[in-house]
């Protein structure tokens, strides 16, 4: 089951990215966009911010109009293209974004205050990828994660939605398991809820700490 689910969503980032907004519309009961946002006010204002996996480019829009200094990032050649219209057609300029691995990211040393994701694929949370993004975060600096939400309503299509939710994985996390990645990782962890009408919106703070065992890292320890 979870490798047909984890194929479907795969399609759907890719083959079927023309469909994201409506599926995801669909699936948060239009609230979708204001869960992304919730990531934001945990952000810092100075310092440039990368967008893990910014999927069609609605958050991405929200911290440009907000004055964020944002560069997006996404294996995804459906997803890049449509970050790209969407905020051409919004702002007249070209989006700063990148296509690479999250295994190299194609940045200095500590050259972002922050980093974020929203209802990200599993890759996000590889030993692999939380070390690449310790380096370019500044000692000190966030990656703040966004890795789901619960309906908080009782009638019949929400609990119908919850159901589908959980079937798929994404209703429930092993806070005390992720803590543990994190900090081996390097990261102070702390999770946070931010309500939204119909949902509790998850928001993982997840801070670089200024110094991170060398030995530790390189063994996955």
């Amino acid at each position: 089951m979870n490798t047909l689910i984890r194929f479907a969503f795969n399609q759907l980032y890719t083959t079927f990215a023309w469909a994201y907004d409506l599926v995801a519309d669909a699936v948060s009961f239009g609230e979708w966009k204001a869960w992304g946002r919730a990531a934001i006010p945990f952000l810092a204002r100075e310092g440039r911010l990368l967008e893990i996996a910014h999927g069609p480019g609605h958050l991405h829009l929200a911290l440009r109009e907000q004055g964020f200094d944002v560069i997006g990032f996404d294996l995804s050649p459906q997803m890049a293209r449509l970050l790209r219209e969407r905020i051409v057609r919004a702002t007249g300029q070209p989006p700063a974004h990148v296509r690479a691995s999250a295994l190299r990211l194609p940045f200095a040393d500590q050259s972002f205050a922050c980093a974020v994701s929203t209802f990200p694929a599993e890759f996000v949370f590889a030993r692999a990828t939380l070390d690449e993004v310790h380096r370019i975060l500044h000692p000190g600096g966030r990656f703040v994660i966004v890795p789901m939400a619960r309906f908080k309503g009782s009638d019949a299509l929400t609990e119908l939605v919850k159901f589908a939710y959980r079937l798929t994985g994404q209703g429930e996390s092993p806070v005390d398991g992720i803590r543990r990645r994190f900090t081996s990782a390097g990261y102070a962890f702390e999770p946070h809820i931010v309500q939204t009408e119909r949902a509790e919106v998850t928001v993982w703070v997840c801070t670089a700490q200024l110094q991170v065992d060398a030995a530790r890292r390189s063994s996955g320890a």
